[in-house]
């Protein structure tokens, strides 16, 4: 009689845009037959790259990924316009010239405004569903207030620059939400500024080419791909 293999460990996939996370943990969960599966950070639905995965006993470790691990994104943006998500997701609120704004002074706010452990919005709306918002969100919202957050950024650079396109290299460690760095970024400049685009590629010491696709995503691929507990590092 054959038995099932219990699995523990960790192991990172890609999130394809346009997956909600929960969906993602939910088919993963039914794939390798396990009660629960972890993440190291959630990724939003619209955005693409590294999640850290853990089953068994790894919560800690899992843990560890998502607050102490860094991370490395790739974000793109829009000057010139805001919006009510700070991303292309909700409605855009202010057109803003931005024809002043040259790639020397986006680096230049970037390092001298954002580098280190700073207090950044949380988007409106962030962890609630964009249709049905909370009354306590909206009302902040409506008032033009935000909650807070604590975030640590390591570095920061563009990387491309075509107004009103940009093209930002961001590393992190801990909470962050991209959207606000380049809503914040909008403001610095005296312009405006939305997320339109957001990939992961690194977290700790996963990048692309340990990460699994969705296209292998079973049993067998995760199986031969698990990171136990002593060799995570």
């Amino acid at each position: 009689m054959s038995t099932i293999r219990i699995l523990s460990g960790v192991f990172p996939i890609y999130k394809p845009a346009g997956h909600r996370v929960s969906c993602v943990l939910d088919k993963l969960q039914k794939r390798l037959a396990v009660e629960k599966v972890f993440h190291s950070g959630s990724l939003n639905q619209y955005a693409e790259g590294i999640m850290v995965i853990g089953i068994g006993h790894t919560q800690s470790i899992v843990k560890d990924f998502e607050q102490n691990k860094k991370r490395m994104y790739l974000i793109r943006g829009l000057l010139g316009t805001s919006s009510t998500t700070f991303d292309a997701v909700g409605d855009y609120t202010h057109n803003v010239p931005y024809y002043t704004i040259t790639e020397q002074l986006m680096r230049e706010a970037l390092k001298e405004t954002f580098i280190g452990n700073k207090t950044l919005p949380i988007p409106p709306f962030q962890g609630f569903r964009i249709l049905q918002p909370d009354p306590e969100s909206c009302s902040m919202v409506l008032s033009g207030q935000h909650r807070t957050a604590e975030t640590d950024i390591l570095d920061a650079d563009v990387i491309e620059f075509d107004p009103p396109s940009f093209q930002l290299h961001v590393y992190t460690k801990g909470r962050f939400y991209p959207q606000s760095l380049v809503h914040e970024l909008g403001i610095v400049l005296d312009s405006a500024a939305h997320l339109t685009h957001l990939c992961r590629v690194q977290q700790g010491c996963f990048g692309f080419r340990h990460a699994l696709r969705y296209d292998k995503w079973d049993r067998d691929n995760i199986t031969n791909h698990l990171y136990r507990p002593k060799d995570k590092e």
